[in-house]
């Protein structure tokens, strides 16, 4: 039977191409959706025999939209927007794990070409942005650290009592 997707089961995480030797990627919180596009021009020509199209190079964009938050990702994000700074960027489908532990996933490197962060009253601040990709995006598998994973999602626990550090909790939340 063909299994549906959701957008939920695809997150991106980021890193700056500057600090791939020194960090790992990390997961973009409150994101509320992305669009990958691709996009290839074309050139239409008319002969006696009818049109001719000519393609042209490719583009591919990638919209993202989160609700903003004083954390390190939505600073690197706005930081590499004034500086100019280039970005790698993953988009994980965390629907169907590997037998190894992966998760399929696209790489990217770009950059951001906008930051945008209205503050509409009665609302949450929600920034949204561009990433312009270089190239093509690469299909591959990502190993995500038990860091990451618990950044993402929740353990499991015993019902036994729970002897281990409580993450930080939001009192807005």
């Amino acid at each position: 039977m063909i299994k549906a997707i959701y957008g939920k089961d695809k997150i991106l995480m980021f890193r700056l191409i500057s600090e791939a030797k020194e960090k790992e990627a990390v997961k973009l919180a409150l994101q509320t959706s992305h669009t990958i596009t691709y996009e290839r021009d074309s050139e239409q020509t008319q002969t006696k025999d009818g049109a001719i199209n000519t393609s042209k190079g490719l583009t591919v964009t990638v919209d993202i939209e989160a609700v903003s938050s004083k954390d390190e990702v939505n600073t690197m994000l706005k930081n590499s927007v004034l500086e100019g700074q280039k970005l790698e960027c993953w988009e994980i489908d965390l629907s169907e794990p590997t037998s190894d532990g992966k998760y399929s996933a696209l790489y990217m490197q770009g950059d951001l070409d906008s930051w945008e962060l209205p503050a509409d009253v009665e609302e949450l601040a929600s920034f949204s942005t561009t990433l312009n990709v270089d190239g093509k995006p690469q299909a591959g598998e990502v190993t995500l650290s038990p860091d990451q994973e618990d950044e993402i999602m929740y353990a499991f626990r015993d019902i036994t009592i729970f002897e281990g550090e409580e993450p930080a909790v939001d009192p807005g939340e």
